[in-house]
Formats: structure tokens, sequence, C-alpha cells
């Protein structure tokens, strides 16, 4: 290739300046002139190198020009915005081609600055954006460009003021840097998923000071804006609670903005009422705690049972839809215990069997066998007896001297006494006294020897005032009576024998 002086050349390239800047997202234009210097028509085809290929466009990569005549080209730049974007410096080579000749070729060059913030002076910094965003428990790369505009090597030290420095970490705290020499540094924010990292634009500063010449510092205004996050818990205290008594839903905001939550109530089976029975609003701040009381009950009460448990569900939704279901149960009882019937049940069998039992356990004879008692049938033989007794007494008047012979006869009778326990009670009437009159016992008193049995008296009916052992008495009586009577019997009729 022929090297020739710019005025010997067929076609010239000049731009309206020597240094760009740009912002990552925004586009910048770069005019380029290229005049035909020569006497003959060129075509011309322009290329640009330096900068990555997709940040550039053209109308058109062709350009052909008539002999003397100029035209300007606009070369545009766009890099891609933060985060795909980054800053730096670049420098872009325009180079035009003669397409008769390719080894014909003209360029040119310019400096090209890419950066949403560029700081001048010694310690130089470059950053692609001042604007940063990121939510709650995520993670956001801030990468800048750090240049030693010094003349001497030089370390510099970082660090972030405005949030808190846990929230920031770097790969390292020193940076040596040689004259002229740039660097890519990268900052990566954190903040936590809670209450904590409210959400909002919270500015923050990105300081670099030299440790060669210390009173200079780099400064970076920045803002971080952090996204709202709705995250809650909430619960039902208690989860089983007793028909009528107050309960609550307590709910705690973990999230990062004030949040307005309805908390209702809702049964499946319909079979509880709630007090309020409207859905109630509670706001709560970030990081605290709201609550809503309520009371459950049952709409109906069981006459008899044990514990019932009846479920429900308490909601809690947000304005974002975002709801959560928490069970409960509403314990209610029945009027009347399950042990009560059985109880009252054992007893009236206790009283009923007491009613049964007593009157035997107190001596008195069971209903049914009194019929049957031997004391009913023998008390009917004494009937027949008294009227003999009646005849006997005139015997002695009509035999007064008879009585001497009688005495041999009272040393057979005491033997009898032995036998009948009651008899030695009696006194043997003297020698021809005449006999006494009988006297009736008083009532109450025992009956005498030889006189007729008094008539049994009837037993007493079943749970009357008789007392214990009384339906036995006349029974009694009559097995004692009729023995004795038959014994004064037959003596009066030995008496009566030795007359005749």
């Amino acid at each position: 290739m022929e090297n020739r002086s710019p005025t010997d050349r067929r076609f010239a390239v000049s731009l309206g300046a020597a240094e760009f800047s740009v912002e990552p997202g925004q586009s910048l234009s770069i005019p380029v002139t290229i005049r035909n210097q020569g006497s003959e028509d060129v075509s011309l085809t322009i290329s640009v190198r330096g900068v990555p290929g997709v940040w550039v466009s053209l109308p058109s990569s062709f350009v052909h020009l008539m002999a003397g005549e100029q035209r300007e080209v606009t070369l545009t730049v766009q890099p891609p915005a933060f985060p795909k974007g980054r800053a730096g410096r670049f420098s872009p080579v325009i180079r035009v081609t003669s397409q008769e000749a390719p080894e014909e070729a003209v360029e040119v060059s310019c400096s090209l600055t890419v950066a949403a913030l560029e700081l001048p002076g010694r310690i130089g910094m470059l950053l692609p954006a001042t604007q940063f965003s990121v939510m709650p428990g995520d993670t956001i790369s801030l990468p800048f460009v750090l240049v030693n505009r010094g003349l001497d090597a030089d370390m510099f030290t970082l660090s972030v003021e405005g949030i808190p420095s846990g929230w920031v970490s770097a790969p390292e705290a020193s940076i040596s840097l040689a004259p002229g020499q740039q660097r890519e540094v990268t900052l990566t924010i954190e903040p936590p998923a809670s209450a904590r990292a409210s959400a909002g634009r919270h500015p923050f500063r990105i300081q670099v000071s030299s440790q060669g010449v210390p009173d200079q510092v780099a400064e970076a205004a920045c803002t971080l804006s952090i996204g709202a996050l709705t995250r809650f818990g909430a619960e039902l205290r208690p989860g089983r609670v007793d028909a009528g008594q107050p309960a609550r839903v307590v709910i705690e905001n973990q999230g990062n903005v004030q949040q307005a939550f309805t908390v209702g109530w809702e049964s499946a089976a319909g079979d509880v009422d709630f007090e309020p029975a409207e859905a109630q609003q509670v706001r709560v701040a970030p990081g605290e705690v709201g609550q809503v009381e309520f009371v459950a009950k049952p709409r109906s009460r069981p006459f008899l049972g044990g514990e019932v448990n009846l479920p429900f569900t308490a909601r809690v939704e947000t304005p974002d839809r975002e709801i959560e279901n928490l069970p409960g149960e509403v314990v209610t009882r029945g009027l009347l215990p399950n042990w009560v019937l059985p109880t009252v049940g054992i007893g009236l069998l206790i009283i009923i069997a007491a009613f049964l039992l007593i009157p035997g356990l107190g001596g008195e004879e069971p209903a049914a066998p009194p019929p049957e008692v031997p004391a009913t049938e023998v008390p009917a033989e004494p009937t027949e007896v008294p009227p003999e007794p009646t005849e006997v007494p005139p015997e002695p008047t009509e035999v007064p001297p008879e009585p001497t012979e009688v005495p041999p006869e009272p040393t057979e009778v005491p033997p009898e006494p032995t036998e009948v326990p009651p008899q030695p009670t009696e006194v043997p009437p003297e020698e021809g006294a005449p006999p006494e009159e009988e006297v009736p016992p008083e009532e109450g008193a025992p009956p005498e020897e030889g006189s007729p049995p008094e008539e049994p008296e009837a037993p007493p009916e079943e749970g009357g005032g008789g007392g214990p052992g009384l339906g036995c008495l006349p029974g009694a009586f009559g097995l004692v009576l009729v023995p004795l009577m038959l014994r004064s019997r037959r003596r009066d009729r030995s008496i009566q024998d030795p007359v005749e």
C-alpha cells in the first residue's frame, strides 16, 4: 500500500469531536464527515471497531461520492442499560475503505466514556447507574470502574454509607492501581427479607479514599430502591375455645410495608355463630403484631351429652388476595352430662330394692307365705274348746266332800310344769275351795292357763306400721297356747274321772 499524505488521498474522514460520553441505556450520535477529494467518483465502506458491534448502528455501511462531493454520516452508539451494560472507557476506531482499492483506507479514532456518573480528579469513578432496585432477600451487584489518574501508584479503600454495612460485601476492601490504570470493582448489596429492610428509596454513598493522599476522597451519591414485601404470619389463640369465651386472631406483619388485613370467620356446617358476625379489618405496621378478638358459640346446645367439638375457620386476607385459613374448634357440652341418666337409673334401682328388701331384713314375712303359716290354722281349734270350760265349773258344787280324796292327784300333776315352762306360775287350788271365777285378762296381758285363746290378730299388711316381726306374733301365740289348753283339758278330765 502506498503511503500518501491526507492531501494526496482521494477521500478524507473527520469527526466532530475527539471525546464522547454516553450513559448506559442511552444513545449517542457521532457525526462522521466523508469528503471526496479526487476527480473521480468513489465508492466507500464504513466499519467500526473498539466497541461491541451491537452497540453501533449506521444508516448504511456503503457510501458513493461523486468527485468533490462531501457527505456526513451519523454513527449511533447505544450501550445497554444496567445491569447488562457496564461502565468504562472505550476507544472506538472508524475505518473508511475504498471498494475499488481495498488497500486504500482512512481511520479516525475517539474516546468514548460509558457511565451514568463520572467523577473527575485524581481518583476517577465510572458508575453504570446511580439508581438501583432490589427486593428484600434478593442480591444486586453494583459494578463500577475505578481509575487512578495520579502520577504515582496508589492503594484505594472502599466504603459504603447510608445503608447497614451488613448488607454490603466486596471482593476486597483495598485495591492497588498503577498510574493511569483502571479496574472494575463490584459491590454486592443484599437487604434482608424482613421489616428491617423497609420499602422505599434509601440514599447511600460509595466512597473511595486514597491511602497515599488521605485527604482526597471520591464520593458517588446513589439511591437504593427496596421493593415492597408482603409477608405475614397468623395464628388462632386458642385453637380450641370454649363456647362463649373470647378468642383472637394474632397477625404478625413480616413484610416491610404497612398492611391492611381483613379477618373473617366461617363454619362449614353452619352450626357456629360469631360475634361480631361481620369481617373485621386491622392495619399492622412493618414488624408489628395486630389482633382481632371474637366470640364463637354453637347455635344450639345438645340436651344430653358430653364434650362436643364444632369446627370453624378463621380467614386472614391481604389486599393482594393472599389468604391464610386458620382451623379452630368450639368446645361445647350438653345440658346434662352422659352420666346423669345411668346415675338416676341406678338410684331408682337402689330405692326399689330397698323397699323390697327392708321388710325382709326387719323380720316381716313375705306377702305370699302368710296364708300358708300354720298359725292361721291352729287358732281354729281353740274356737271349739272354749265351750267346755263353761260346763266344768258346776261340777265341784255337786261333789263337795270329794276334794279330800283328790290330794293324791297333785302329786301326779307337778311333773307337768317341768315339761311346760309357763305352768309353774299357776297355783293349785286349795282343797275344798270353790273354783275361782275366770277373770278376763287385761288388754295386753298374757292369757291365763286354761282360758280360751284369743282370736289371732290379722297380720299387718305389707308396708303397714306394725313394726318388724309383728306378722309372726299370732302364729307364735297359737303354738304356745294350744298345747297349754289341751293339757288343761286333760287335767280337768283326770279330776272328774275319780268321782265317776
